[in-house]
This record gives structure tokens, sequence and C-alpha cells, in this order.
């Protein structure tokens, strides 16, 4: 249930926690009747089962309870119900998962350095494509290259691997990943070619810059990045270095 849609996850939580306080609500009055016609107090051995299992099924509820009150929340009160949801996870795997919507939320509000820390810890309880492909962006914005590329290799996220090495002025293998990449002509993007077009003119090959960057701008005619790109000779590093400062790091 911890993979699909969160909706449905916590629709689910939801209709179990009022079946557990249906029943205990049931157990309790069945209790009182019988203690009180026995004047003293009478639970047999299926009550008290039924009445802890229905606890342990709304402890289990209660991170998806606080995980949907987050995000209907802003600021500081979305932060303490993000940490809630996952101080209250029992389970590895839940946990987890609450880490990840914690991870992304500072993501949405530029806190780049609380961000890492959410997806490494979810990414050391199991190993996801959130907080690989999440950690593989935040550390490249962070200036770690190594652990970018790292994280990146891991779903042979090439592109983003090739700026990791655009980063850090080593082109030749920024070409080589990209060019790879689109040679092998599974999944190209137009951003690929952008990406390559960049290189050339990097490396002084003019009409090669000007060859990749057509192929790209065919696909979006009208992208006002790639525009940006082609102004900005030093496009991949001015965007990375404010996108540094926006994430605090």
């Amino acid at each position: 249930m911890i993979g699909n849609d969160l909706f449905i996850t916590v629709v689910v939580m939801f209709l179990l926690s009022g079946i557990a306080i249906l029943l205990l609500l049931i157990t309790l009055i069945i209790v009182a009747v019988n203690s009180g016609s026995q004047k003293k107090l009478v639970v047999s051995p299926v009550q008290i089962v039924i009445s802890l299992l229905s606890l342990v099924i709304l402890y289990l509820g209660v991170p998806f309870w606080f995980l949907s009150q987050a995000q209907n929340k802003e600021g500081v009160e979305a932060e303490k119900l993000y940490k809630l949801a996952v101080k209250t996870a029992l389970i590895p795997s839940v946990k987890s998962e609450m880490l990840q919507f914690s991870g992304s939320y500072y993501v949405t509000v530029f806190n780049g350095k609380e961000a890492v820390k959410a997806f490494e810890q979810s990414l050391k309880i199991n190993e996801n494509k959130v907080s690989v492909s999440q950690l593989c962006n935040l550390y490249t914005i962070k200036g770690d290259y190594d652990a970018a590329i790292g994280m990146c290799e891991k779903f042979n996220l090439q592109q983003i691997i090739a700026v990791n090495y655009i980063l850090q002025n080593d082109y030749k293998n920024a070409y080589e990943v990209i060019n790879k990449k689109i040679q092998n002509g599974e999944n190209i993007t137009y951003w690929d070619y952008a990406t390559r077009a960049y290189i050339n003119r990097k490396t002084g090959k003019k009409d090669l810059f000007e060859q990749d960057y057509q192929k790209a701008l065919e696909s979006c005619p009208n992208n006002e990045v790639l525009k940006k790109l082609y102004k900005n000779e030093n496009y991949y590093k001015d965007l990375y270095s404010e996108y540094k400062k926006q994430y605090n790091f």
C-alpha cells in the first residue's frame, strides 16, 4: 500500500482507523454493560485482543493523519506536522515515505540542507527513486559533484551527469556522456542537444554548437530557456550559482 498513490493510502488508513474506533467503542460498551451487571470488571481475552489491535491500527494511521494535515498548511506549522509524521512512523517503509514527503516540502520552500538531510535518511532505510533523483539534483546544486554523479548513475540520468562535469569544467567527460546518450537514440530530449551544443561552444566548436542548437530549437521553437542558453556562454554555471543561493547551500 505504501507504494500506491498517497490519496488512496490516506483514505484506506482513515477507513481502518474509523473501523478501529468503532470496534473500541463497541468493546467498551460491552465491557461496561457486563461489568455493571456483575458489579465487577469483566473483560474477555477476545475483547482485550480486539482493543489492542484497534489501538495498533490507530497508531499506524497517525503518520498519515499528520501528513494529510501538513499538506494543507504552510510555514512553521507545516514543518512541525511533517516532522511529527516522520517521528510517529513505526514501520520502516512508512518512515521512509514520510521522509520523502518531508524532503519534497523542504525543496518547495528552498531549504536545501533540510531537504538533503530528509532524503538521505529516507535512502538509508530503503533505496527509492524519489530520494535518489532528488539527491542527484540537490547534490549538483550544492556542488558535491562526486556524490551527485554517484546518485545520478543509479538511474542512468546522463543529462544531469553531463551537467555535473560541465560545472567542473570537465568538458571531455561531459561530452562523452551526453554524446553517448544521443547516439544510443533512447529518450532523447531537446535539452540533450542543447547540452551538447553548450559543450561544443565551450570547446570552440562553433559550427557544431549551431547545429545542435538548431536541433534543440526544432523541437521547442519558442522555448525561452533555450534562447537564454544561446545568448549566455556561461548559462549552466550562472544557473547553478543562482540555484545554490536560492537553496541556501
